[in-house]
């Protein structure tokens, strides 16, 4: 949730006639209208549902490994991993974006451009050196490029901004215990499951052919590529919240102590 403050007079916000701008630094926090609001306290942990969520994890998880073996029972933990760090970071996809537009707050959209080039380097490393486990070897997959995939997008992207979240963000918020997104989760699974089956009739749509672009330039060229491609993005959210001064985003209730926040949050977005 956002606050509005209203704008500083023309004497605070102005600098002294004939003074040196300073110094714009991309590493820096981006700057908002009002300094960002400290985070309140979080409350005490619920020890119950905790010890519940705990135990039906690693029963599920042993059931997993027992019964199909190592490779989906590191999937299961690798997936629980990540939706603990999503939830603890607060990260999804549909707050970034209303945040950009509405108010010219970028934050969020740059928490995407570093997930993006953490992904795209490490893709890179393990596909361009055939890096796979459980006897595995990874290669890229490439999707048509056509009218089902802009049609898809469209409807998602309308879809998750009436929902209030995207995927990743309905899965974590109802595996916290936030049942006000469960309709959203709902028609989440309803939508998949009529696309997935109409998918012939997606799939005869006209679409370009698919591009690997590595198979033009390279693992190394493609992910250069990629990484300059995420940094313009990265420095254009800058330049249009330095412009706009945006409120702060509000702060989300954290534990206190390094190791306290670790384990029970909140995290800053880049972690997350």
């Amino acid at each position: 949730m956002t606050t509005v403050s209203p704008p500083p007079s023309p004497s605070e916000s102005s600098p002294a006639r004939g003074s040196a701008k300073p110094a714009v630094s991309w590493l820096a926090p981006a700057p908002t209208r009002v300094p960002p609001p400290e985070a309140p306290e979080a409350p005490p942990v619920r020890r119950g549902p905790l010890a519940g969520a705990l135990l039906i994890g690693a029963a599920l998880d042993a059931y997993v490994f027992a019964r199909h073996g190592a490779k989906p029972g590191v999937l299961l933990l690798l997936g629980l991993g990540l939706g603990f760090a999503l939830f603890h970071s607060r990260f999804g996809f549909t707050s970034a974006w209303r945040q950009l537009i509405a108010v010219g707050n970028g934050a969020g959209l740059r928490a995407h451009t570093l997930l993006l080039g953490t992904t795209a380097t490490l893709f890179a490393l393990i596909i361009g050196t055939g890096t796979g486990l459980f006897g595995s070897e990874p290669a890229p997959s490439a999707g048509s490029l056509g009218v089902g995939l802009l049609v898809g997008a469209f409807v998602f992207a309308i879809g998750m901004q009436l929902g209030g979240a995207c995927a990743s963000g309905t899965l974590f918020a109802v595996g916290s215990g936030q049942t006000s997104v469960v309709l959203t989760l709902g028609g989440f699974i309803l939508g998949s499951t009529l696309a997935a089956w109409q998918f012939d009739l997606w799939n005869d749509l006209p679409a370009l052919d698919p591009v690997v672009l590595s198979d033009h330039v390279g693992w190394f060229g493609s992910w250069g590529i990629t990484v300059l491609a995420l940094a313009a993005i990265y420095g254009l959210t800058r330049l249009v919240q330095r412009r706009r001064t945006p409120p702060p985003t509000g702060a989300v209730p954290t534990a206190r102590g390094v190791a306290r926040r670790a384990l029970r949050g909140s995290w800053p977005l880049a972690a997350g």
